[in-house]
């Protein structure tokens, strides 16, 4: 088992879904980096500055932290710093990188109205997502290509990923 399971990914690639989905097949907490940062920061994040980032990041750290101290494992987290994984570097993690083999996949996925983020800037995803595809940047990390997979298949994967490694 591990403390923490990070999910990364590019907008449209399904980090969100596949977390709550991960969330009920593990009985794990579930805890975006987003939502401590929409805490203090407005809709369009343009009072975004340096300052609000290293609060939230302090935020998200005692979080992961806490959760520790009760005894939690497997705990979610979509989306991190690399200051996040610093506050947590004792603690045994997973990184689990979404990513999709096809641009035009991605870009239908994000355009999509119904998409929980009002986020629509495909070409800043795709850009996201090449590099997420093409760099490893963490030695803990495992890619998994979502594109022709169901959420629930892409989850099952990470599930096996978890019991594999754990």
């Amino acid at each position: 088992m591990y403390n923490f399971i990070f999910i990364q990914s590019a907008q449209g690639a399904g980090k969100t879904t596949i977390a709550r989905l991960l969330k009920e097949k593990l009985g794990s907490p579930y805890v975006d980096f987003d939502w401590i940062r929409d805490i203090h920061l407005n809709k369009d994040w343009a009072n975004a500055n340096d300052a609000e980032e290293e609060m939230s990041t302090e935020n998200l750290v005692f979080l992961l932290r806490n959760y520790e101290k009760h005894g939690y494992k497997n705990v979610i987290v979509g989306g991190f710093t690399e200051k996040i994984l610093y506050g947590v570097k004792e603690f045994k993690y997973l990184i689990i990188t979404l990513y999709l083999h096809d641009d035009e996949v991605l870009k239908k996925r994000v355009l999509t109205e119904s998409r929980d983020s009002g986020f629509r800037d495909f070409e800043r995803a795709i850009e996201l997502n090449k590099k997420l595809r093409d760099e490893s940047d963490f030695p803990n990390e495992q890619k998994i290509d979502s594109t022709e997979q169901t959420p629930e298949e892409t989850a099952n994967k990470i599930v096996e990923v978890i019991n594999s490694h754990s």
